[in-house]
């Protein structure tokens, strides 16, 4: 009994070491269909229609999906023409040899005889240039002559490197450089999008929405961290594209340690002489960019005022972090507000801190709020 139920694939080992193992066993079962089949010549090619199982039945060692991607590399290589959409398993599978019929004879020249012969298909030469009608089909398709030349060098190298033959280089060549001019452009458009941050910029309705409506966070502790926000990007000098994504990243980081501050301090006590905020103050305060120094320096006041005052409150780090916030947005910023949130700064005509509970110190705008 034999050990090879079936009739064995029979391939060129110079073929294969030219087009690859895949895509020459792929041409020989097409060359069998086409042997055992009803050819029709159309155009002086003799095309071939295959049902789509078919053809998976007589590779069952191949996906669709692997049809699919050696059929077009062979037609990409000039050896295979394709009548209609790529394979599929679902349709029949119209094909032809791209070789001249010169008979109606079904018997002709095998395929694998054209993919070796030198005259067909070539390794690419170190002085290959496009030529003025493949440059006039990018100009159509929008690229300009420099940038299609500046590509020429590149692509000389990189298939001078592989020593694969092809039927066209001009073909590989107008789609490599209409795929590198539409990455091209691509990234020239972001580019365009990508502005500096001003004194006027303000978060998009949707990224409050986001923060206010999706993430929790207080409206107006929202509003405390624009100032702060503009100042560092505005003196770093960067532009960007998406300012809102690098705002709502920014806010919900302080808003975690905030809260988590808030956790902590439950029980309401009035400010003692020695009073220092907790070391996750000066955290939040270094996310908001603001120096540790500069909080340091206005504790006396704050101490003294809440001293005076008598009042109690739960936690005096996440008071004293606010009014730290506001400071030094009216401290780098006086001008960089206006219409309400510059009227919010007003509060402070009085220059005193109000005594508020947590609720009320979100919402009042006041610098000790």
């Amino acid at each position: 009994m034999s050990l090879i139920p079936e009739k064995p694939i029979v391939i060129s080992p110079t073929l294969a070491a030219t087009l690859g193992l895949e895509e020459t066993v792929l041409l020989q079962l097409l060359q069998e269909c086409q042997a055992h089949g009803n050819a029709v010549e159309s155009s002086g090619f003799n095309w071939v229609t295959v049902s789509g199982q078919r053809i998976l039945s007589l590779a069952p060692f191949w996906r669709e999906e692997d049809i699919r991607r050696l059929s077009a590399s062979l037609h990409e290589k000039g050896l295979l023409l394709i009548g209609g959409g790529g394979f599929s398993a679902q349709q029949d599978f119209r094909f032809a040899f791209n070789e001249s019929s010169g008979s109606s004879q079904v018997t002709q020249k095998p395929a694998y005889q054209t993919a070796v012969n030198p005259t067909s298909a070539k390794t690419i030469g170190g002085s290959w240039q496009p030529s003025d009608d493949a440059l006039r089909q990018l100009a159509q398709l929008g690229v300009t002559r420099q940038f299609a030349q500046q590509q020429i060098p590149q692509f000389v190298a990189y298939w001078r490197e592989r020593n694969v033959p092809r039927h066209s280089w001009e073909s590989k060549y107008i789609k490599e450089v209409w795929r590198q001019w539409q990455q091209a452009e691509s990234t020239n458009h972001r580019r365009r999008l990508e502005v500096s941050v001003t004194d006027e910029w303000r978060p998009s309705v949707d990224a409050m929405d986001i923060l206010v409506k999706q993430g929790g966070i207080n409206s107006n502790f929202i509003e405390d961290a624009i100032p702060e926000f503009i100042l560092y990007w505005r003196d770093r000098g960067d532009v960007s594209s998406t300012w809102d994504s690098k705002f709502i990243q920014h806010v919900r980081r302080q808003w975690q340690f905030y809260t988590g501050m808030m956790d902590q301090d439950t029980m309401p006590r009035t400010i003692p002489a020695q009073w220092q905020p907790r070391e996750t103050v000066y955290d939040v305060l270094q996310m908001a960019n603001i120096d540790r120094q500069f909080a340091q320096q206005i504790i006396p006041e704050f101490v003294l005022y809440w001293q005076e005052n008598g009042t109690p409150h739960a936690s005096w780090s996440t008071k004293f972090l606010q009014f730290v916030k506001r400071q030094w947005a009216r401290h780098n910023q006086p001008q960089s507000t206006s219409g309400t949130h510059g009227k919010q700064h007003g509060s402070y005509s009085e220059g005193r801190i109000r005594d508020r509970s947590f609720v009320e110190d979100l919402t009042d705008r006041s610098w000790a709020s």
